[in-house]
């Protein structure tokens, strides 16, 4: 992170949504005047009724939620990537200003009944000002 950079960590839990439908575990948009790296991730399934890898939790990590714009390798996670209070290093994926990172999970049909199960997860990393973004560089 540059000296510039300020650190951030989002963290949410949520009911496990219906048999069927999505939910947003964790969203914020970037600031204005700032890009960012994701470096740490956690998705976790806390309650009975789940095994990982069954694909009947889904989860998908969105560099950009309103533009469709999914992060590469992090769509249909089928098992937790570490625990909200453990999370998962990345080595790092970039977002931008604007963007609308989300990570949401769906509960496919048929899927796991809910009866007071939640959805937890973290999405850390840093922002730093988008002056500091080397003028060669794309998204």
């Amino acid at each position: 992170m540059p000296p510039e950079g300020r650190e951030f960590r989002y963290a949410s839990y949520v009911g496990i949504p219906n048999q069927g439908v999505s939910a947003a575990v964790v969203q914020f948009k970037v600031p204005q005047g700032f890009n960012g790296m994701i470096n740490a991730f956690a998705n976790v399934y806390v309650g009975g009724g789940f095994q990982e890898g069954q694909g009947y939790i889904v989860w998908t990590l969105y560099q950009d939620y309103q533009q469709n714009i999914v992060a590469p390798g992090f769509n249909n996670i089928v098992a937790s990537f570490g625990a909200v209070s453990n999370p998962a290093k990345l080595n790092g994926i970039r977002i931008k200003e604007n963007q609308l990172v989300t990570l949401l999970v769906t509960n496919t049909n048929p899927g796991v009944v809910p009866a007071g199960q939640d959805i937890g997860g973290l999405i850390g990393g840093y922002f730093y000002p988008v002056q500091l973004e080397p003028k060669t560089f794309t998204f």
